[in-house]
């Protein structure tokens, strides 16, 4: 009876705006501060807003003087599901104006093949995206020894565009392969492998003893080449080398260099 009379309560009519939606919230406890236009509901708390579900073991609900949900500040083992996206975390806010949804506390989540891990995530109902701050994705569609690893300061994934994009300081790592860049966008195919990888603004690529750093570098992960253009130098062993374009063949000792301009390394000591 409680969860009932609480979901009624917090149906309200939005009148035909879309911003103002109706929000369904029940629990095992409810207590209302009407002087102070607020709700905190306990045990088992669960709110429904659109394609929203959000559960957690404590929720305050915040009204408008028309008495709609203004905001809602959810704890303790919070939980939210929006289509393919999930997230978890410590706590979370949810502005229902904007349907903007920011979990804090350790939040880790999935969306897709996707396993990420940050400081913040956000993502707003209706809109396929997903933003984390300090972020850790994990490829989990591949097989476990070739996941694919990325670091960021902030990642953002484009669910309709099967994209997802990592700025600041970003460090990907498949196999003994590691990446250096700025930025970098990945794009996923139709079962959500990660298929293509492009690094803008100054990279750098690691393999062993290979290395080779450019502008820029496109990387075919099912064909396991990795080209690297923008005045590209590279390294192999003591051969450095410099042309007009580097592709690494990962995976293998093969290291191609076009227009090349080689320089072998000798070891003084050994030189008479």
């Amino acid at each position: 009876m409680t969860s009932l009379l609480v979901s009624l309560l917090l149906t309200a009519s939005d009148a035909g705006v879309l911003t103002n939606r109706p929000v369904s919230i029940s629990a095992d406890k409810l207590e209302v501060f009407k002087k102070e236009s607020r709700a905190l509901y306990s045990g088992h708390a669960r709110a429904i807003r659109d394609t929203l579900t959000l559960t957690c073991d404590r929720l305050e609900v915040f009204f408008t003087p028309a008495s709609d949900v203004q905001r809602i500040v959810a704890q303790g083992s919070v939980y939210a599901i929006d289509g393919d996206r999930e997230l978890w975390g410590d706590e979370a806010e949810f502005i229902n104006e904007t349907g903007v949804l920011t979990v804090r506390g350790k939040p880790h989540g999935k969306q897709g093949p996707r396993e990420i891990e940050g400081e913040l995530a956000t993502f707003t109902t209706g809109i396929d995206r997903l933003v984390v701050t300090k972020a850790r994705t994990r490829v989990i569609k591949e097989a476990k020894a070739e996941r694919m690893l990325i670091d960021a300061d902030l990642l953002t994934l484009e669910g309709e565009k099967n994209e997802a994009k990592w700025t600041g300081h970003v460090r990907a790592v498949k196999g003994k392969t590691t990446l250096l860049a700025p930025e970098v966008t990945a794009h996923s195919d139709a079962q959500g492998e990660v298929d293509r990888v492009l690094a803008r603004g100054g990279v750098e690529v690691t393999e062993g003893d290979r290395w080779a750093r450019g502008q820029n570098a496109d990387y075919d992960v099912p064909k396991g080449l990795l080209v690297v253009t923008g005045k590209p130098q590279a390294r192999q062993g003591k051969t450095r080398m410099k042309g007009t374009k580097v592709t690494f063949f990962t995976g293998s000792e093969f290291l191609e260099v076009e227009n090349a301009t080689t320089v072998i390394e000798v070891d003084r000591k050994k030189v008479k």
